[in-house]
């Protein structure tokens, strides 16, 4: 049971972004439009425009890392110095469903980001990003279509995971067990395999559990179990 105390010091302390709950509650009671399935990661380092929420929407399954959103830009200030004429800059901002939003990243006031996007650590958005794209950059620029990132990152696994393991063996004396590659088990793992709770999780993730069971029954994995993955990886 959580310490009641300890989260209403911690309330006192953060305000709106003590929690997840209280941060998404404020956003939506000031305006923004917040889907289901929105995760602001590093919440204390998220910066989200507070003075225009009405024109923020996000849709579902959405993870921001410790990232500003501006729905409002104040360098119409300088031209009223000079000219004494105020130009207003106050432009919605949309996110789509299904969003990555890599950490420190900046999505200015008037863009869209359409579904199935992921968005580049320190990426600056400006503009539109289309459905089913990877962007990174200042400004950010479409470098691929998400199908071509997956079969990108998919020819990158075994090596990724041999080398997690060798790092693990140095730092520890002995294999891991087979648990701790919970984000490499598709390597050596099918439907009919005795799934770890750890990996059930993994595959609760996102909210679509059935079809990332369906996938293990009609993609045989690369390795016939554990032990050989870590023989054929060379560990």
């Amino acid at each position: 049971m959580k310490n009641p105390l300890k989260k209403i010091i911690k309330r006192m302390i953060l305000g709106h972004k003590c929690d997840q709950e209280t941060f998404i509650r404020f956003l939506r009671d000031g305006g923004a439009k917040i889907g289901e399935d929105v995760n602001f990661f590093s919440l204390e380092k998220c910066q989200i425009d507070s003075l225009n929420l009405h024109l923020l929407t996000i849709g579902n399954h959405v993870n921001i890392v410790s990232s500003m959103i501006l729905t409002h830009d104040y360098s119409w200030s300088v031209i009223k110095r000079k000219y004494g004429e105020i130009i207003g800059n106050q432009r919605p901002v949309t996110l789509g469903n299904n969003i990555f939003v890599g950490a420190g990243s900046i999505i200015l006031g008037g863009s869209v980001i359409e579904d199935n996007v992921i968005i580049g650590a320190h990426s600056v958005v400006s503009g539109l990003c289309e459905q089913d794209s990877v962007y990174a950059g200042n400004p950010a620029r479409k470098r691929m279509e998400l199908e071509e990132y997956r079969e990108k990152r998919k020819k990158k696994q075994l090596e990724e995971a041999s080398i997690f393991v060798r790092k693990w063996i140095d730092a520890y004396g002995s294999e891991p067990d087979e648990t701790k590659l919970h984000e490499y088990f598709y390597l050596f793992a099918n439907a009919g395999y005795m799934l770890s709770p750890v990996f059930d999780e993994k595959l609760k993730l996102c909210g679509n559990y059935e079809q990332s069971v369906e996938y293990l029954k009609t993609h045989a994995p690369a390795f016939d179990g554990f032990e050989e993955f870590l023989k054929m990886s060379g560990i």
